[in-house]
This record gives C-alpha cells, structure tokens and sequence, in this order.
C-alpha cells in the first residue's frame, strides 16, 4: 500500500476543492461543495463541485464520474484519495446513492474533508460510513472555516 500523501499536500488539495465550492451555482437547498480525485502518486485525476452539470449534482459524483470518464482502474484508485470541503453524505433527497457508497464503491481508500456536514438538509453521518467500510477518514478542521465561509447564508450567518 502507498504512503498516504504528507499533510502538505492534504491542505493543498484540500483547499484547491474549497475553491472549487465557489464555483457552484447558488443554491437555498443545498451546500456548495468541491472534490477532487489525486492518485497516490500526486496525479489529478478528477474534480467537481455541486450543480456543476445538473441542478441536483453533487461535488463527489462528478468528480468520480470524470475519473470514471478518463479510465482510471482500479490500481489508481485502490490508492488515492479523495479531497471534499464537506463530509460526503450517507442520505440524499436528490438522488437514490448517497456519495459515502459512491466512494465506496470506487476503490478509493482515503478522505480528507473540510467539515463535517450538519443536520441542515439531512443527517450527516457519511465519515462513520466510511469508516465502517474500511476507509480512512482525515478531517482537517484548520480548514473548516473556508468551506463553511461558502456556504454562511446556509448556516445563519
């Protein structure tokens, strides 16, 4: 198994998919989010943000679905890391996969997040499931107030 990447290069990417989240079309029903895939080499292999192609998009599902459209197999994957400013969701109003299983399911065995995400829409919960499922979960709370800074006229502030 490769190393996991230095907590440089988390903040690095982490932040990159903060910026990302201020690209999302504006929304009262939902967080802006961004994500991106890096192969434990260091290698780009796929970004998104919510709303990016479709109102009820979520960051994580389009950043895999451009992994997923570039090729990358399962050896990429099985060690890279997946970067989201908020904890993926385990329940979805919009769509019938929550993005924990959508991880999940991808072979991606790590994820560093921002925040965790709060009961404003639907219950957080989506670090515990993958955790449970044998992931490693990474928050780096130094960050928190950036991402939560996109989404203030969510939270009452």
């Amino acid at each position: 198994m490769a190393q996991p990447p230095s907590p440089d290069a988390d903040r690095h990417w982490l932040r990159e998919a903060i910026e990302l989240s201020r690209r999302c079309p504006p929304s009262d029903s939902a967080f802006s989010v961004g994500a991106i895939v890096v192969a434990g080499d260091g290698q780009l292999l796929g970004y998104g943000y919510s709303r990016e192609w479709d109102p009820a998009d979520h960051a994580e599902e389009v950043a895999l679905a451009r992994v997923a459209e570039a090729g990358a197999g399962p050896d990429l994957l099985a060690g890279a890391t997946i970067y989201s400013s908020l904890e993926p969701c385990a329940m979805r109003a919009s769509r019938p996969v929550p993005c924990a299983d959508l991880i999940i399911g991808s072979g991606i065995d790590r994820v560093v997040i921002a925040w965790r995400e709060p009961p404003v829409f639907v219950p957080g919960g989506g670090a515990v499931r993958l955790r449970k499922a044998g992931l490693a979960v990474v928050v780096l709370p130094e960050l928190a107030a950036a991402a939560k800074a996109v989404n203030a006229h969510l939270l009452g502030g």
